[in-house]
């Protein structure tokens, strides 16, 4: 099993533009209030998996159909 870390985003200040920590609740660089932001890391990963899944096609119309079960 491969392992892959987490994806990290920092946490921009809108203030100054200084990337900090994402668990950080102020600016490093000017005190500026941070955002807090909640990644929900499972439904991202969800939405890339579902965007990535090609769509089915109908079937062939030449396409032999499967046996039916006799009737009695």
């Amino acid at each position: 099993m491969c392992f892959r870390p987490a994806e990290v985003q920092m946490n921009i200040c809108k203030e100054c533009g200084k990337a900090n920590k994402p668990i950080a609740t102020v600016c490093e660089q000017c005190g500026a209030p941070l955002e807090k932001k909640m990644s929900d890391f499972d439904a991202d990963q969800a939405k890339l998996d579902a965007a990535a899944v090609p769509p089915t096609s109908p079937a062939s119309p030449g396409a032999p159909k499967p046996p039916s079960a006799p009737s009695v």
